[in-house]
């Protein structure tokens, strides 16, 4: 019972089901040593891409038993989507001719990592065969779409995310592409709609909020933006996100007082990131304090000046892809700058190549010894890394 319960839970991390733990709950109340529980965790961290974590509960289903051609095929699974396409082209072949009822997952997987390096033509290439191979399938054209949005080609996004939604019209990556690109193309009525159905993800519904609540604001209807965001961050008080957009909408409003007074404890508190300093800038310079308001002009100048260059070493890992070094270049400089998500998954992909790379445990450790006072639980990783840290350090000496 256990083991087809620990199965569906890894079905539907694959489909990133909002059941899926729940499922491996059940199985691990079964059966605490569920190997197909700890896989499906394994591949939930994996497809969230905290590839730390991921590396952990691979090694736990290892340990419990899982297939090891499953715990292959997972492992290239995450040198795909992390972009270390070095390491797994070659076995891309492999995969699609004995996929194993996988065929989604080693397209998607594969498919982000083309994204990751911008190789969007790999990744178009291999989107259309998932595509013609699953019609019925909205994922493709969800992924597609993205494509299309980040090259600018705006009608071959619109129609992909409508195709996307026309199959599956819960699939709330569509959704939020499609409301993300009407507001870019001043259609806010019509984007609305789409981020209230992206708002009932898990994943995306903060994001999906903002969107929300951006699109009223363009829509002229600036009283109900600032209703739905109060809302929100009621429940979600230290989102960055909630509070960079409601603290520039109270600086729209002339509030400048409560603009500062909501960001002033996250700024203070060590936040790096750009937008929250940008908007706390802002409210400075409404409030006349000019010369403090610069500060973080300054700051968040620099620091979309130093993403930016790291950026332009992404395609070079395409051709790097096993050189640590360049990858903790590109994550250690997104992290010291406030872009959290992305410089996690690259430092994740360093330590995919080089568990013991010192640096990149110091900068992990620095980062979550700065989140705690946000989660108390990142001391536990913030100690896990300083002492890798240490070691490394011992070792080269």
């Amino acid at each position: 019972m256990g083991s087809w319960l620990g199965k569906i839970a890894i079905r539907h991390a694959s489909l990133d089901r909002p059941d899926t733990e729940r499922y491996i709950r059940w199985a691990e109340w079964i059966d605490n040593d569920s190997p197909e529980a700890a896989f499906a965790r394994a591949r939930l961290a994996r497809r969230a891409s905290d590839f730390d974590l991921f590396a952990k509960q691979l090694t736990i289903s290892k340990y419990l038993g899982i297939d090891e051609e499953r715990l292959k095929r997972e492992q290239w699974y995450a040198w795909a989507q992390s972009g270390q396409m070095r390491l797994v082209k070659d076995k891309l072949a492999l995969l699609t001719d004995e996929p194993n009822g996988e065929e989604a997952e080693i397209c998607e997987a594969y498919a982000v990592g083309f994204m990751r390096l911008r190789d969007f033509e790999s990744a178009l290439s291999l989107l259309s065969a998932w595509k013609l191979d699953f019609p019925d399938d909205a994922r493709p054209n969800a992924w597609i779409g993205q494509i299309y949005a980040e090259l600018k080609d705006n009608e071959n996004a619109e129609l992909s995310f409508r195709k996307a939604l026309a199959l599956d019209s819960k699939n709330a990556s569509a959704a939020m592409g499609l409301g993300n690109l009407l507001l870019d193309l001043k259609r806010p009525d019509e984007a609305k709609d789409f981020f209230l159905q992206a708002i009932q993800d898990k994943k995306l519904g903060i994001t999906a909020t903002v969107g929300y609540a951006n699109s009223l604001m363009a829509s002229g209807n600036a009283e109900k933006a600032y209703s739905v965001l109060m809302d929100a961050i009621a429940s979600h008080s230290k989102d960055h996100q909630l509070l960079t957009a409601l603290s520039t909408l109270m600086v729209e409003r002339g509030d400048y007082e409560g603009a500062e007074a909501l960001v002033k404890p996250v700024v203070e508190a060590g936040s790096l990131r750009r937008e929250l300093r940008y908007a706390y800038a802002l409210a400075l310079r409404g409030l006349g304090r000019a010369e403090e308001a610069k500060t973080h002009f300054d700051y968040a100048s620099k620091s979309a000046a130093e993403i930016a260059k790291a950026n332009q070493l992404i395609p070079e890992v395409a051709n790097q892809s096993e050189d640590p070094e360049l990858r903790y270049k590109i994550g250690s400089t997104h992290l010291q700058y406030g872009n959290t998500e992305d410089g996690l998954m690259w430092l994740g992909s360093v330590l995919e190549l080089n568990p013991n790379h010192g640096p990149t445990h110091a900068a992990l450790a620095e980062h979550y010894q700065r989140s705690i006072n946000e989660d108390p639980r990142a001391i536990i990783k913030a100690r896990q890394h300083a002492m890798a840290a240490s070691e490394s350090r011992k070792v080269g000496s």
